[in-house]
């Protein structure tokens, strides 16, 4: 394992961590505060450890070599537009009946493509 990816697995592991905490201290005190102008701030409080992530994952993506980079890319765009689709086409299925899905899932759907795309990208260069 190269030190990009070394680097790269303590900070996403650090940030996760944190994400958790702050996730499990976001929840209490809105449990506490439920009619607090503050609210709003209790429940973005996990945001900073996710911004955190999203620099690891830049750092990382930057110390990858041209194939590796390649590869990457090639898994994000993948993700991103399948997302586009998916999204799209039912927000449309919508109006047939299918049911309302909460936002959560489009970071679900978005990191589940991105394991394919990343799949298929890697196959292509073997």
């Amino acid at each position: 394992m190269d030190a990009n990816t070394k680097r790269y697995l303590r900070e996403i592991g650090s940030s996760m961590a944190a994400y958790t905490a702050m996730v499990a201290v976001s929840v209490w005190l809105l449990r506490h505060h439920e009619h607090s102008p503050l609210s709003y701030l209790f429940a973005v409080l996990p945001v900073i450890s996710s911004a955190f992530a999203m620099w690891a994952a830049i750092r990382f993506f930057r110390g990858l070599d041209e194939l590796q980079r390649r590869l990457q890319f090639e898994a994000v765009a993948f993700s991103f537009l399948g997302t586009c689709l998916i999204s799209l086409n039912w927000g449309v299925l919508e109006k047939a009946g299918l049911p309302h899905p909460d936002v959560v899932w489009i970071t679900l759907l978005l990191m589940a493509l991105y394991c394919i795309g990343l799949c298929i990208a890697s196959r292509r260069y073997q």
